[in-house]
């Protein structure tokens, strides 16, 4: 080996030699896996829950938004009457009456546009009415569910419609419980959501988008009443005795035994309710009175009265009367006539005369006193007794007297409705 080789040779590895003590030098210690981490501070930790919360609650809006949405064919909006409607049926729409009369034709609107509906079963007394609609695409019944299905606690979902727009919130649900709604007990669906005006007609549902209740107008209050409770209000209003009350306000049953002998007649049916501004009001029936005869025919038993009620029969009815033991002739038009009575009587000018109020009105019903067993509440007003009006407080206390021995027959007026009560 040459001088020059050796040379390199000896500078590489003096080199080398400077590298390995300068990396020995440069390396890091050896992490101990023996010391533990520094624990989080608390505004790390509070920081790292708030963002956790806030993703939850994040997700939960937007799965709620996605159920609701999927529920719009269920549910439409009906702006005339600013409330909502549930697709009942094909063909029908379920929505709520909160005024007086409940308009005959109403419009509701689809994903196909605003559509022209007819109303085809309401009531006075009915919380609820039924549109006829056409067959329209995107619009689908729901399927309706049970609430026994499920448990306390369990999420469920509203949905109605409010200024064209779809409405929705959370609900917790808590339970059933009875209520009188539309003149039956029905079971309402307990929540932790305060039902409003605007949220009428619209449903509540579980999250797989079964119907469990309709948001429904009951009393003074308003509440979610089960969708079984509202298929029975629904079939009362079908029946024969909801459909006098539609056409004509007019509510009649079979005398009870004490009523035959109050009355002194042993058949007949009883006129108990007469609602103001319907055809029997109009026509002059009146709470107490006996119907005895219908067109010539002994009145016997209400299935008599379809004839009343079928919209395909034209002309005039001849009822004859007991009314406290005077004959009366009353004229009836079929429901199938010219309706032009089927809203408001106006008068000149486009007007409504109300009529001078009559009687008295309660103040206060003592409790277990004859009137409260009787039903009679504050706020009614005392029209008749007997028959005969009544003029000033003296004859109201001696028929309410508790050691009074004879029945006597009163007829209040509540709400616009006229109604007969046997005190005995």
């Amino acid at each position: 080996m040459n001088r020059t080789n050796r040379r390199y040779i000896v500078t590489l590895a003096a080199v080398a030699a400077g590298i390995l003590v300068l990396g020995t030098l440069l390396r890091p210690g050896e992490q101990s896996f023996d010391d533990p981490l520094p624990a989080p501070s608390q505004a790390e930790l509070s920081r790292l829950a708030s963002l956790s919360q806030r993703r939850s609650v994040d997700d939960m809006a937007e799965y709620f938004a996605t159920v609701a949405g999927g529920l719009e064919a269920n549910v439409v909006d009906v702006p005339g009457l600013d409330r909502s409607g549930i697709v009942w049926e094909d063909g029908l729409v379920l929505t709520t009456r909160v005024e007086p009369r409940f308009p005959d034709a109403a419009t509701v609107t689809t994903p196909s546009g605003d559509v022209g509906v007819v109303t085809e079963v309401t009531g006075p007394d009915l919380p609820l009415a039924a549109l006829r609609i056409s067959p329209v695409a995107g619009l689908a019944p729901p399927r309706r569910g049970a609430t026994r299905l499920l448990s306390r606690g369990e999420w469920t979902i509203a949905l109605w419609w409010r200024d064209r727009r779809a409405s929705f919130t959370p609900a917790h649900y808590f339970g059933t419980a009875q209520v009188r709604c539309g003149g039956r007990t029905v079971d309402e669906v307990l929540t932790n959501v305060a039902w409003s005006r605007e949220m009428t007609g619209g449903g509540l549902f579980d999250l797989d988008g079964n119907l469990l209740a309709v948001v429904t107008p009951c009393g003074e209050r308003f509440t979610a009443v089960a969708a079984d409770g509202v298929a029975e209000i629904l079939r009362d209003a079908q029946s024969l005795e909801g459909q006098l009350l539609r056409h004509y306000g007019l509510r009649v049953e079979s005398l009870s035994v004490p009523e035959q002998e109050y009355f002194a007649l042993h058949a007949g049916l009883l006129v108990r309710e007469v609602w103001a501004g319907y055809r029997a009001d109009e026509a002059g029936l009146e709470p107490g009175d006996v119907l005895v005869a219908f067109n010539t025919f002994p009145a016997a038993d209400i299935e008599q009265l379809w004839p009343l009620v079928d919209e395909a029969t034209r002309g005039i009815f001849l009822l004859t009367v007991d009314r406290h033991g005077e004959v009366v002739s009353i004229l009836l038009p079929a429901a199938g006539a010219a309706a032009d009575d089927e809203g408001e009587p106006a008068g000149a000018a486009g007007l409504v005369w109300q009529p001078p109020a009559q009687g008295l009105t309660v103040d206060t019903v003592a409790a277990d006193s004859r009137a409260a067993d009787a039903g009679i509440r504050a706020g009614d007003r005392l029209l008749r007794i007997d028959g005969i009006e009544i003029v000033d407080a003296d004859q109201v206390r001696d028929v309410l007297a508790p050691d009074r021995g004879t029945a006597a027959f009163v007829e209040l007026e509540r709400a616009g409705r006229r109604f007969g009560l046997l005190l005995r």
